[in-house]
């Protein structure tokens, strides 16, 4: 849907040198000829405003462009937040917007607009009502507030829901403390997020800036989207810099829904909220989560196929095909913005989030495809395996489905572990691999044996008036020598564990606190295989816990 060619907007690009240089664009808003005033504040970390402010005055051009300069803006050394205000000759507010502190010498491009202006207002009510001026606030401030057509009384709504996901006990914050991140870790984890909003080529504010900055309402929103699809990653990639997983945020978004869910439903039943602006929250944080998953499992297979020695074409064509994705999600995003032009309507809102699940669906499917091995790449696979056991497998041995039924071959990420287990085992080494204990799912009815020969799934057997016992395969005992054996056994394992996955997940419904400890169980599960791996490099050397590591997570299917 096309959005009104009435939106108005504002830019403001700060730049920290000796003096302070703000220069700014405004059209559809301001009146050529008039002039208005400029007025930054910092947020104090109480959540409130403080009452030093830096201001000058500008005159509208027949463009709608000014240009001014203000001093003593402070850096994010000092503060997290700033305020920016935009007022007419006669002091109404014509916008504001909220903007991360720079960082200490750089340059920071601002956008004002009328959906800054509504995130602005709920950003405030948030922050003052929790006496802080927490970022991790803000990040799903900016998230869940995508439209102007949220009322006031929504907004203060939306502010506190955030808050109480973020700051309840067993919300985002409890999540991290809980499973082993400090107060100090947590202190930087929060100086990093406000740094990464605030970078001048890759943040938040630089997109936002762009889309005031652009010249049609298409591209507004598309640089507008482009924004929301990198907010959460925000969050995920700070926690590195604090030196804690990044799974772990992964996993506290379970436990901020585990809140958010409930009283977001009941505040639908009680008329705190639309529906339709439950569906913006809902649709927002959801799709941001899935490009998050898919952005961090592509980072993960990137780190250990380098790990593993690939390189030439596998990883040209692996980076190629994850590129291809992560565009089309990036664009995705942008046609789902489309559709937030201040009178959406629930249905709307629904029919682009159809559109949307559609559109990431057919781009993972594609990537799948994208990432298969070539034919050729298979049949030296197969080489390196029969050459230590003549006929031990065949190119059928290196398929699978995908979703939508049809057979591909195995993906360059497995490619590229059979060729390292051929190079440590041409070295002198090998890998062996000791079998995981969890019980088979009852629904993976192929993994076992038969007592009548010639019955290889648990529905033959018993037509065979056999008895079927549930067991992992024994791949060696197929005459797959044990380093290559290792690898299907491992792949086996995973399998399993995603099985018991996805059953929990059935299992637990909308009950969020339940899927956020089934997602941790699954990821230290899968991450405690590589406990399992042995084996040298060269006869001699152990492989490494980083070896081992990287050889789980190509085996491990994509988690999007």
């Amino acid at each position: 849907m096309k959005a009104s060619n009435a939106i108005p907007r504002f830019l403001v690009v700060m730049t920290l040198f000796a003096a302070l240089i703000f220069t700014g664009a405004i059209a559809n808003a301001l009146t050529s000829g008039e002039t208005y005033t400029i007025t930054v504040q910092k947020i104090d970390s109480d959540g409130t405003l403080n009452s030093n402010t830096s201001s000058d005055s500008a005159t509208a051009d027949s463009d709608g462009k000014v240009s001014f300069s203000l001093s003593g803006i402070p850096d994010n050394s000092s503060c997290n937040f700033l305020l920016i205000t935009i007022k007419d000759s006669n002091d109404n507010t014509v916008r504001r917007s909220i903007s991360p502190c720079p960082n200490s010498g750089e340059s920071l491009p601002v956008g004002v607009s009328s959906l800054t202006n509504s995130q602005t207002e709920a950003l405030l009510a948030a922050l003052e009502s929790a006496g802080t001026d927490d970022p991790i606030l803000a990040v799903f401030g900016f998230v869940v507030v995508r439209s102007t057509s949220a009322t006031s009384s929504e907004l203060i709504f939306m502010a506190d829901l955030v808050n109480q996901g973020i700051n309840n006990s067993g919300g985002f914050i409890d999540y991290l403390t809980s499973n082993g991140v400090t107060s100090t870790q947590i202190a930087t984890y929060k100086s990093s997020i406000v740094s990464r909003l605030a970078d001048n080529s890759s943040g938040y504010s630089k997109f936002i800036k762009d889309s005031v900055d652009a010249s049609t309402d298409a591209e507004k929103l598309n640089a507008r989207g482009e924004a929301a699809s990198k907010l959460l990653l925000v969050l995920v990639e700070a926690a590195t810099t604090a030196g804690f997983s990044q799974d772990r945020v992964l996993e506290a978004f379970n436990g901020m829904g585990a809140i958010v869910v409930p009283l977001m439903d009941t505040g639908v039943t009680n008329g705190d909220i639309s529906s339709a602006t439950s569906k913006m929250i809902d649709s927002s944080i959801g799709g941001g989560i899935q490009k998050l998953k898919a952005d961090k499992d592509i980072e993960k297979y990137s780190t250990a196929l380098t790990t593993l020695g690939a390189s030439g074409d596998d990883v040209t064509n692996y980076q190629s095909a994850a590129n291809t994705l992560l565009n089309t999600m990036v664009s995705a995003f942008q046609a789902f913005e489309q559709v937030f032009n201040g009178s959406e309507t629930e249905s709307e809102i629904q029919a682009v989030q159809t559109t949307f699940e559609a559109t990431m669906q057919t781009a993972f499917e594609k990537f799948m495809t994208d990432t298969a091995a070539s034919d050729s790449r298979v049949s030296t696979m197969v080489s390196n395996i029969n050459a230590e056991a003549p006929s031990a497998v065949s190119a059928a041995d290196f398929k699978f489905y995908t979703s939508n039924g049809s057979q591909v071959n195995w993906p360059v990420t497995m490619a590229v572990i059979v060729d390292w287990v051929s190079s440590i085992s041409a070295n002198g080494g090998g890998m062996t691999y000791t079998p995981d204990n969890t019980t088979i799912p009852s629904n993976m009815t192929w993994l076992g044996t038969c007592s009548v020969s010639g019955n290889y799934d648990k529905s033959s057997c018993l037509g065979a008036s056999g008895d079927w016992t549930p067991g992992r395969t024994d791949f060696e005992s197929q005459g797959i020598p044990t380093s290559y054996a290792s690898i299907f056994a491992i792949q086996e394992d995973i399998m399993i564990l995603e099985f018991v996955r996805w059953g929990s997940q059935e299992s637990a419904g909308n009950d969020m606190s339940a899927q956020e400890t089934l997602e941790k169980s699954f990821s230290d599960s899968v991450a405690a295989l590589s406990n399992n791996i042995g084996g040298t490099t060269d006869g001699s050397t152990a492989i490494s816990s980083t070896l081992k590591s990287a050889v789980i997570t190509l085996l491990k299917s994509p988690q999007f």
